[in-house]
């Protein structure tokens, strides 16, 4: 399966089964109605469908059928393409949307628009997996439109602890003023207010195509927004460093209210936001679901002693997007005359967490290192938190190493699940494990929790 291309079979066929989607699915002989679609007034397709199963799954389309309809056999529509809609209608008929990066935001668009909540859900769950650096804005503008607030919370996220980056991308010049006003409105991102304020004045260059910015230009093309900036939470010389280039998009005024702003906090502006909050220091995942997949599979000790190596290996992958946040090691034991004594050292560990080359896309066959860091294992569980989460999809294996020199029968007694079922929706499987020969049913290691934090 490639990357672009997912077919998701989770919903159960509103027509009971796949055969009878199959005979009746753009069946004309015993269709009802008609949608004709048409663009400039010229009609460019039909596309026969059965009310039953339109409304039985759509109150839209329930409410669109309704009395009124008896003498009626044609739906017109203007603002959909024929082979989209073909594809969305297949989950009136099957239960199943074949959805790719191409269609996806129109198949979304039909969900929202039909109130189609199942394959709305669908559509968000793909978007999420899909999402990456360079179509995040777009997922972004789509959620802001469609006012989708959990793929809108999502896309924030990821925005958040990547805002240096996304400031920069061409997407964000192009995005609308009101994906701007959102993005002026999020309490945290990863970026000082001065970063924020330069990708403003190069935003409104995009917009404007003046490559010399005066007040008005910046009125004209942000209006309120540029009130929205939080002069209050810089200090005075990172003030100043934005004169030299933009001191003649600042009115006399709205100078002297940002220095009062910043040199007395007790000053409220009539003007500008008064918030003083760096948004830089807010944690943005305050909120969210801390999740925690805990691999131990027994509470008691394995008769067979699992040795540490020097490099240490926990592979894993997950079936919906999250945010991978830190994870939880083992306790160390020293394993000597068939008994576990406590290990008196502390093991200094490197660690590195990599993503592992995509075996569905072939043209994704790099190792991407995602964090490097230390910690020091020892007889106590020792937790390890990132210092930004990691956004974590369905269509890789990641891998945390740790490397380290153990002492002589150093060793974890732990026996570890090989997956985990966190509810009825997200589970977390375990690749590469090691087993010993007397514990087949569960893998050892090192890492006994993972930890995520999930929208």
């Amino acid at each position: 399966m490639s990357m672009s291309k997912v077919a998701t079979t989770n919903v159960a066929s509103p027509v009971g089964s796949s055969e009878l989607g199959k005979k009746f699915y753009l069946d004309k002989e015993f269709s009802d109605v008609q949608i004709v679609f048409e663009v400039n007034d010229e009609e460019v397709g039909r596309v026969p469908v059965h009310k039953i199963l339109l409304a039985a799954h759509s109150d839209v389309f329930h409410t669109m059928f309704n009395e009124s309809w008896k003498e009626k056999n044609e739906v017109k529509i203007v603002d959909a393409d024929v082979a989209d809609f073909k594809e969305f209608l297949r989950f009136f008929y099957f239960g199943t949307v074949n959805l790719t990066i191409e269609n996806v935001d129109a198949i979304m668009n039909l969900s929202n628009k039909y109130n189609v909540t199942e394959c709305k859900n669908l559509c968000r769950k793909f978007l999420k997996a899909t999402m990456t650096s360079e179509n995040m804005i777009l997922r972004y503008e789509l959620a802001v439109f469609l006012e989708d607030e959990s793929l809108k919370k999502f896309c924030e996220a990821m925005i958040s602890v990547d805002a240096r980056d996304f400031l920069k991308r061409p997407g964000f010049l192009q995005c609308s003023k009101k994906t701007l006003a959102e993005l002026m409105e999020m309490k945290g991102l990863k970026c000082s207010e001065v970063e924020l304020f330069e990708a403003c004045m190069s935003w409104v260059k995009n917009k404007s195509k003046e490559e010399n910015l005066t007040r008005d230009i910046v009125q004209s093309e942000l209006g309120d927004l540029f009130y929205k900036i939080r002069f209050g939470s810089m200090t005075i010389s990172e003030f100043a460093t934005l004169i030299p280039l933009h001191g003649n998009t600042f009115s006399f005024v709205e100078q002297t209210e940002i220095i009062q702003m910043i040199g007395d906090k007790a000053f409220q502006s009539k003007l500008f936001n008064g918030t003083r909050e760096k948004r830089c220091d807010v944690n943005f995942f305050e909120g969210y679901k801390n999740i925690w997949c805990i691999r131990l599979a027994s509470q008691t000790h394995s008769i067979s002693p699992y040795f540490v190596k020097s490099l240490e290996t926990t592979t894993f992958s997950v079936n919906e997007t999250v945010f991978f946040n830190g994870f939880r090691s083992s306790r160390l034991c020293s394993y000597s005359n068939n008994t576990y004594k406590i290990l008196t050292e502390v093991v200094p560990s490197e660690i590195t967490i990599v993503r592992i080359p995509s075996t569905s896309d072939q043209s994704i066959n790099e190792e991407v290192v995602l964090w490097s860091g230390k910690t020091n294992i020892s007889s106590e569980q020792v937790n390890v938190s990132l210092p930004q989460p990691i956004l974590i999809s369905p269509k890789f294996m990641y891998e945390i190493r740790m490397k380290q020199t153990p002492p002589e029968n150093c060793s974890s007694s732990s026996l570890l699940k090989t997956q985990v079922q966190i509810d009825s929706n997200f589970s977390v499987q375990f690749h590469r494990d090691t087993f010993l020969e007397n514990d087949v049913h569960c893998s050892r290691g090192l890492i006994c929790r993972l930890n995520f934090y999930r929208t």
